[in-house]
């Protein structure tokens, strides 16, 4: 089924910029609270000594009672998903890959696993195209290898993709040593934009970077500072 998730819908506005790991708590007091409010009128010794004009206020809340416990039950089952899918092995993986490369840590280790273990191929040439941004392009000799690799496994019509991306400027192959030590303009643009975060609060967030563990996308902070 499909979900209506915008800020008329219940619960979603409290808790569409929490990180993963404080939603459980919030549901969890959120379903506190409706448990109480439950369990005050379905206390039978209370009832008895309630008036008619209590008993009439909490009829006509019981819509909005209703309402308010079925979208919690969907957003229970909405975080478990996501939590599920967020502690998978190959998550992790592909997490701490990506990280790795965003911090300028060459990861040729997992390009050659990823063709090895034949990855698909569209979210293969994703990591080649991040390694080679983020790493002042592919040392010639490791290129090599990977893009004959890569043919063995995806087929001839990898290398017409391969070329795309190269004149599109999303791969660069590196025929010089010197280059290894020189500073990358994506190492300067990380500095000097402070994408990486290393300590970061999900319970009390005051970056941006808590919503991916400690990375700052760098079109947000191009616009960060154009808000009022």
């Amino acid at each position: 089924f499909l979900l209506p998730l915008h800020d008329a819908a219940p619960l979603y506005p409290t808790l569409r910029d929490q990180h993963l790991e404080t939603i459980g708590p919030n549901l969890r007091a959120r379903a506190e609270t409706l448990r109480r409010s439950r369990s005050r009128f379905s206390d039978r010794d209370a009832a008895a000594s309630r008036d008619l004009s209590e008993l009439h206020r909490f009829v006509r809340g019981i819509p909005a009672f209703a309402r308010d416990l079925r979208s919690l039950t969907h957003h229970i089952h909405l975080a478990e998903e996501v939590k599920k899918k967020a502690e998978r092995p190959a998550f992790r993986r592909r997490w701490e890959v990506e990280r790795s490369m965003l911090e300028s840590e060459p990861r040729y280790d997992a390009l050659e696993e990823g063709v090895a273990e034949e990855m698909e191929m569209e979210r293969w040439l994703r990591l080649l195209c991040l390694q080679s941004l983020t790493g002042n392009g592919i040392k010639a000799t490791r290129y090599d290898a990977l893009r004959k690799e890569a043919v063995q496994t995806y087929g001839y019509e990898c290398l017409w993709i391969l070329r795309d991306l190269e004149k599109a400027g999303f791969l660069r192959k590196r025929e010089t040593f010197f280059m290894d030590s020189m500073a990358t303009s994506y190492s300067n643009l990380r500095k000097a934009l402070n994408l990486i975060v290393p300590e970061v609060d999900p319970a009390r967030p005051e970056d941006v970077a808590y919503v991916s563990s400690g990375y700052a996308p760098m079109t947000v902070r191009w616009v960060d500072p154009a808000r009022p």
